[in-house]
């Protein structure tokens, strides 16, 4: 009797644990997809401001995103502080993504693609933050961790986006916490 005991336990908490991972790895998919659609958007920034002779660093715009992403964390109980350092990594990396289109486009030029508005693709850009904001701010109040590295970095993917962009960004989104 106790063998069986034993035996279904055992499988119970088998089947436990492995609906944990697999909750854990959709979480984690979830705040990736969000990220990852972000950074979708950089070809239609890049090849605006390409169109437009603008320059891709913009300060005065990376200063706004960072001051409401920390204003609109702290709203969802996330420390602002915290957020800062996740908030400058997807910035760095959207910019290295767009100097790479920038840089592919002047030995081959993108034909028959026009890009979106800036004002269209900074809209989509600040909704997607809020969702990530929201996304994360939801998985640590429930006591969630981000703990799937490897699936995170395999959602990540992105042309232009290089494995250390990716690195930096899992470093400073394991670093965000609670109020």
């Amino acid at each position: 009797m106790k063998r069986k005991v034993s035996r279904v336990f055992l499988l119970l908490a088998g089947l436990f644990f492995s609906t944990a991972i697999m909750a854990t790895s959709t979480q984690n998919d979830e705040v990736a997809s969000l990220i990852n659609k972000r950074l979708s958007y950089m070809k239609d920034v890049a090849g605006y401001k390409a169109n437009n002779h603008l320059a891709i660093e913009d300060l005065p715009q990376e200063a706004r995103v960072l001051s409401n992403s920390v204003l609109e964390a702290e709203t969802l109980g996330l420390d602002g502080e915290s957020v800062k350092p996740f908030i400058q990594a997807e910035m760095d990396a959207a910019k290295a993504i767009q100097y790479r289109y920038r840089a592919d486009w002047l030995s081959v030029p993108e034909k028959g693609w026009q890009p979106a508005s800036l004002e269209q693709t900074r809209s989509n850009i600040s909704v997607l933050n809020t969702d990530i904001l929201t996304e994360v701010s939801r998985k640590l109040s429930k006591g969630e961790l981000f703990i799937d590295k490897t699936n995170f970095i395999k959602k990540l993917d992105q042309a232009h986006l290089e494995d250390s962009d990716k690195e930096r960004l899992w470093h400073t989104l394991k670093q965000i916490t609670l109020l």
